[in-house]
């Protein structure tokens, strides 16, 4: 660690060492009359990154936002660069509204600003723009798209690679494409062999007759949804400036600002369709929990509902049953059971016979509903990735 330049103030109203550190980036330390230099040495260098983060706040404030533009296509796309004292490397981001900001450190050059742009302009133009590049079949950093053929059958399968995974998962996603995790320390040669070790099990699972194939949604005008046994259509407008969010019968209308390019519609589609989805799950639900605590004789629990992409529900110890968000779109013999399934654990936490047994003398076909759930589950998850 450096030290940082610093003066000493001595003075008999001092009995201990401080250290200041004025707008202006200068570091001065407190210190009583018979002060120990080596002593006060050391306690800037203790100090030492405290007074960095602290200048770094300082010389920000003083960089205010700067005007740029960088041209693609022939398109002059104007953004602003905000320097911020705690970031430590060059960032952009998007709005809705396609704003373009880049976060930059205190002591960012300019020409470090305008080189991290142009490098990402590839980035800019399929995010910004809609312009999405074609994918490289060559492997990279973050990952690669590959495919393998078995029994006759070619499957395509994406790698990505993660810093915090230790070990490779193989997932087969409800709409039956194949995503493998990996850390970035595995050798490819011998990950790739372990995916292909894998082909029988992979090749299992996506030709499987057992489970429904989900639906990729696009999020746009006229789409349709299922919910709670009948059909969902989605409605966009862009009449007014303000969003909204209205269920009008079986329609859901969201109105879209003007100013939202096209290129990022599906995503706030998407955001409007996951906060109706959710409202409507907490609507429905909190009455059926109320009516199957009364079946089985326990206390309402306590509901919260977020986007699951794993399990319907789950009771925790505390006695929170927690719900998925897309609940509301399962037909109501199904939706019945996950909230009853639920609040059963607030008698018996585990899947025993007792558990079965205890939900039977509410609910006698629970078994088949359960079957019945995961077949058709895959056609209710509108949220994949």
């Amino acid at each position: 660690m450096i030290i940082p330049a610093y003066t000493i103030d001595p003075s008999p109203r001092f009995r201990k060492l401080s250290v200041y550190v004025y707008p202006d980036g200068a570091v001065c330390v407190t210190a009583p009359p018979d002060y120990d230099p080596a002593e006060v040495r050391d306690f800037v260098l203790e100090n030492a990154a405290w007074i960095e983060h602290t200048q770094r706040i300082f010389f920000a404030k003083k960089n205010s936002p700067a005007k740029f533009s960088v041209t693609i296509d022939d398109r002059v796309i104007p953004y602003t660069v905000v320097y911020r004292g705690s970031r430590k490397k060059l960032s952009i981001y998007l709005d809705l509204n396609g704003q373009m900001e880049v976060r930059a450190p205190w002591d960012a050059t300019v020409e470090s600003v305008t080189g991290m742009v142009e490098r990402n302009k590839d980035w800019i133009r399929q995010h910004l723009m809609g312009n999405k590049m074609p994918e490289r079949p060559t492997a990279s950093a973050d990952g690669y798209k590959d495919s393998l053929t078995y029994n006759g059958t070619t499957i395509d399968f994406s790698v990505q690679f993660k810093s915090r995974v230790s070990r490779v998962t193989i997932k087969v996603k409800p709409d039956r494409s194949v995503a493998v995790v990996a850390p970035v320390t595995v050798n490819r040669t011998e990950l790739h062999n372990y995916i292909l070790g894998k082909a029988d099990w992979i090749h299992a699972q996506v030709t499987t007759t057992k489970r429904q194939v989900a639906v990729k949604r696009k999020f746009c005008d006229g789409e349709t949804y299922p919910y709670l046994g009948s059909t969902l259509t989605l409605c966009v407008t862009r009449n007014k400036a303000d969003v909204s969010v209205v269920l009008n019968g079986l329609n859901l209308v969201i109105n879209i600002p003007p100013d939202v390019i096209p290129a990022m519609e599906p995503g706030f589609i998407r955001k409007c369709v996951e906060s109706m989805v959710k409202s409507e799950t907490t609507r429905v639900a909190v009455p059926k929990v109320i009516q199957f605590a009364a079946a089985f004789g326990v206390r309402a629990p306590q509901v919260d509902v977020r986007l699951n992409k794993g399990k319907w529900g789950y009771c925790s110890t505390t006695g929170i049953i927690t719900f998925a968000s897309e609940l509301c779109l399962l037909p109501p013999r199904l939706f019945d059971y996950v909230v009853a399934h639920e609040v059963c654990h607030r008698l018996v936490m585990d899947h025993s016979p007792r558990f079965w047994s205890t939900l039977c003398t509410v609910m006698p076909d629970c078994q088949k509903r359960r079957a019945e759930l995961k077949r058709d589950s895959p056609l209710y998850r509108i949220f994949l990735d």
